[in-house]
């Protein structure tokens, strides 16, 4: 069953908790390559959700980085289920998605949800890209939202959730790991107001910092040595790039979770507005991580490539070789910025 199916539009929030709270069953769901703010989001609603005395599944379409292995309730994700585990005879629910902006980053789990729909479960996006599409049975996308978590905060609000330590200390992560330590320019004072919130519910704001932003396995320095060694800057020194061809990464062992933040090396280097990571995942696709300072919207540069995301961070998995992407995408980066 199609997910993109036409007319489908956005829901109020309001809307959205009524039909978590009518749910008896609902899998809360993230996308591949799950990051902080999928991950805290998918937790701190699906604690929520067992709290108020719902039947609640954890599902994670990748494997969740060991830098959230501290966060409340992962122990209890299922990665990629199959369709039988999560017994869809027993009751039809909701599923809802949270963090993914097209149904294709959930993997192979799509097949999975789409069986489900077929068995009458109805579907709930929560979203925040600006790229993201309404193609649930209900969609609730707020782009002005610094983080998912943000959403999730003021969803709790209506469904009248008291926020203890555990949901905080995920909801915490959600933005504090999506506004890039609080600062991008989507942390506005509401923003804060929520994080003070949270902080006065019991999160340890060093302990949560410690993990996610000072804790990295060996491999993650390796794969930066690696990178580092590919810099390169455009002649007007407005772009920087790094490269990741798959035999480094084989040879190194490195996975996602090490690769994840590389591009922000690139993107401070004084002078720099453009920062981008081309990494071969094999010899016909190549994932490109885009990132900008100030007023390059990547999440048009990404789109153009058939990614999205936000306009100061987004991606995009390309068909193509990875030099003939690489040029491609330096080529469309120096148009954007004028050169």
């Amino acid at each position: 069953m199609n997910l993109k199916k036409k007319g489908r539009r956005l829901n109020s929030l309001e809307r959205v908790a009524g039909e978590l709270a009518n749910a008896r069953r609902v899998i809360v769901s993230g996308h591949v390559m799950p990051d902080g703010d999928c991950i805290g989001s998918m937790l701190a609603l699906g604690l929520a959700l067992e709290r108020a005395g719902k039947d609640v599944t954890f599902v994670s379409p990748g494997q969740i980085p060991l830098i959230y292995a501290f966060l409340p309730g992962v122990e209890h994700v299922k990665v990629n289920p199959a369709l039988p585990q999560l017994n869809p005879e027993a009751a039809t629910g909701l599923v809802v998605i949270v963090d993914t902006s097209v149904p294709e980053r959930l993997g192979d789990f799509l097949g999975v949800v789409s069986q489900l729909r077929q068995s009458g479960w109805r579907t709930l996006l929560i979203d925040h890209h600006i790229s993201a599409l309404p193609y649930a049975d209900y969609n609730y996308i707020d782009p002005g939202a610094s983080a998912v978590g943000e959403i999730i905060f003021d969803l709790l609000k209506l469904l009248g959730q008291k926020l203890d330590r555990d949901i905080a200390t995920c909801l915490y992560t959600t933005i504090a790991t999506d506004t890039g330590g609080f600062r991008y320019e989507t942390t506005t004072s509401a923003t804060h107001r929520k994080v003070a919130e949270l902080i006065e519910a019991g999160v340890d704001v060093r302990a949560v910092s410690l993990q996610i932003f000072e804790e990295r396995p060996l491999k993650s320095i390796e794969a930066l040595r690696a990178a580092l060694n590919t810099l390169q800057i455009s002649p007007c020194g407005r772009a920087a790039w790094f490269t990741m061809d798959k035999e480094t990464a084989d040879r190194l062992q490195i996975g996602d979770e090490h690769i994840d933040g590389l591009v922000n090396y690139a993107r401070v280097i004084q002078g720099v507005e453009i920062a981008l990571l081309f990494r071969e995942v094999n010899e016909g696709k190549t994932k490109v991580s885009f990132r900008s300072k100030n007023f390059v919207d990547v999440s048009r540069l990404a789109g153009t490539f058939g990614g999205g995301g936000h306009p100061r961070a987004a991606g995009a998995l390309v068909p193509g070789k990875l030099d003939a992407v690489r040029d491609a995408v330096i080529n469309a980066s120096m148009t954007a910025l004028g050169s």
